[in-house]
């Protein structure tokens, strides 16, 4: 994985940001670019393993990040991850909503929105109320799924990931830049959960027919992202930017 050099984006020292799903994917890789950027990170995942397994990571490397395992698919579990994150004191200026349930999850659609969608609200909606002085920018992680395609995926997904693009731009206006909201579109990315699938000699062949020749890496998205969220970006609010590499013009 490349870690990308951010010191340039502006994110200062004395920052914290909360990533949800920081423990596998595109979240680690967030965690762990922000934590070497010098930000505090507060990583949230449900899985205890994989959360383990990257703050050992940042605290080998030097940087600052608390623990927190999460269900978010509840109010109760978002407003426990909330009281653990505002124990440690600090105040929060960043976002990033990565967490939800894979696209693979078998689940009846009305389920699979309420929670993809309804997480992302309640998170971000615990973020204003909790540190309306500092909040200054949140990602929303959606895909290319239901906002630039459909297909080879549960009916929920397409459906759940447009409507966190709406969501998202509706609080661009709403909170008018305190904080700032953005999303990404990732296409087909390799992660922990995806590796397996991506090496399939079926999935080898289809990705010939991307323009790159490749599916994407985490890192890949977790950069922009990054970038989304920094004060680099201080007049980007309500964008959604796909990280595909073309690839969406090849499957329509």
């Amino acid at each position: 994985m490349t870690i990308f050099d951010f010191s340039s984006l502006g994110f200062q020292p004395d920052e914290m940001a909360v990533v949800t799903g920081a423990g596998n994917g595109i979240g680690r890789s967030v965690a762990l670019m922000l934590a070497k950027s010098g930000v505090a990170v507060a990583a949230w995942d449900i899985e205890k393993e994989g959360l383990e397994a990257v703050v050992a990571e940042i605290g080998a490397a030097g940087g600052t990040v608390f623990p927190v395992v999460a269900d978010l698919s509840e109010q109760s579990g978002v407003d426990s991850a909330w009281d653990q994150t505002g124990a440690l004191g600090r105040p929060v200026q960043y976002l990033v909503n990565n967490a939800g349930p894979p696209s693979t999850t078998d689940i009846p659609v009305w389920e699979g929105v309420r929670i993809a969608i309804g997480s992302y609200a309640a998170v971000t909606e615990g973020f204003v109320a909790r540190h309306a002085d500092t909040a200054a920018s949140t990602t929303f992680t959606a895909s290319i799924a239901g906002n630039f395609m459909v297909g080879g995926t549960m009916d929920w997904y397409p459906a759940a990931k447009a409507g966190i693009v709406g969501y998202m731009r509706n609080a661009a206006v709403k909170y008018r830049g305190r904080p700032r909201a953005n999303s990404v579109a990732p296409g087909g990315t390799v992660t922990r959960r995806t590796a397996v699938a991506f090496a399939s000699a079926a999935a080898q062949e289809r990705l010939k027919n991307y323009p790159m020749g490749r599916a994407g890496e985490a890192d890949e998205v977790a950069s922009v992202i990054c970038y989304l969220l920094s004060p680099a970006a201080s007049y980007v609010n309500g964008v959604l930017i796909p990280v595909d590499g073309a690839a969406t013009w090849t499957l329509q």
